[in-house]
């Protein structure tokens, strides 16, 4: 195995994974560390199984599955509409503002709900959990935890909850580097939900304001796709070189880390 130095003291850790196996590593890859907004591509996959298991649908809306007034124009936002970040939410929620909120889907139903386009928002995801939770009828972390961590080999994590005991969703999850490629590993083998779903999530459905794509709660090309942490955590997904790729670090530049993260790839073979 190769040892990855990088110069850059940002860096924590970094780790290239080909055909299953660690390829090329740095030091530190074994300690915990949050993972930010990665929780979303956490919980794309919990949807995934439940999409595929026909208990949740695209299409399936948020006053049908969380009960909430008729008239709120929230309530006749889909599930598809969440994963690609175009609720319509015109106001961001739940990132700071989350903190001493008493309950979080209030706040989401007293904001106004504008034209579908992308607006990257923890509202969205936060409303995705609480929808995949009614649909898998037991707490989505146990769900998660029974159907994705443990079967994965993954034993130490930690998540974020709502006052109310809720999953989160948007962000809180607490992985090492090893088991974020153990994550990413499991998208490229399609080994906890559909092949079928996964080419769905990692398809460009949404372009952005800055010239990026989004699928289901990731970003993505069309052909490559990376779950992405708000200093600089990445796990980027690369089918057709069968490889993962995953950084963490503490950069505010979210092209930096992209970058150093994809400068990994002279580790590949062909």
């Amino acid at each position: 195995m190769h040892t990855i130095t990088l110069p850059d003291p940002r860096v924590l850790a970094a780790a290239v994974w080909q055909d299953g196996e660690r390829i090329a590593a740095t030091a530190g890859t074994d300690v915990p560390r949050p993972q930010y907004s990665i929780t979303k591509s956490l919980l794309m996959l919990a949807i995934g199984i439940l999409c595929d298991e026909q208990r949740l649908r695209l299409h399936d809306t948020v006053g049908a599955l969380l009960g909430t007034p008729q008239d709120a124009p929230l309530s006749r936002v889909t599930l598809e509409q969440l994963l690609t970040m175009r609720s319509g939410l015109t106001d961001k929620r739940l990132f700071a503002d989350r903190r001493g909120c008493p309950d979080y889907l209030e706040v989401c139903l007293h904001t106004p709900v504008g034209m579908p386009v992308f607006r990257y928002n923890n509202a969205d995801a936060y409303l995705a959990g609480r929808m995949a939770e009614a649909a898998a009828g037991e707490p989505l972390d146990g769900f998660i935890t029974r159907r994705i961590l443990t079967p994965l080999g993954i034993t130490a994590h930690a998540l974020e909850y709502d006052p109310q005991g809720h999953f989160f969703g948007a962000s809180g999850l607490v992985l090492t580097l090893d088991d974020l490629a153990t994550l990413g590993q499991a998208v490229l083998d399609a080994s906890v939900c559909s092949r079928m779903w996964l080419q769905t999530a990692m398809a460009a459905h949404t372009p952005t304001d800055d010239g990026r794509s989004y699928g289901y709660f990731l970003w993505t090309d069309g052909v490559s796709a990376y779950m992405s942490g708000k200093w600089g955590q990445k796990c980027v997904i690369l089918p057709e070189r069968r490889a993962v790729i995953v950084l963490n670090s503490e950069m505010p530049e979210n092209d930096t880390s992209l970058r150093t993260a994809m400068s990994l790839t002279c580790y590949l073979e062909d």
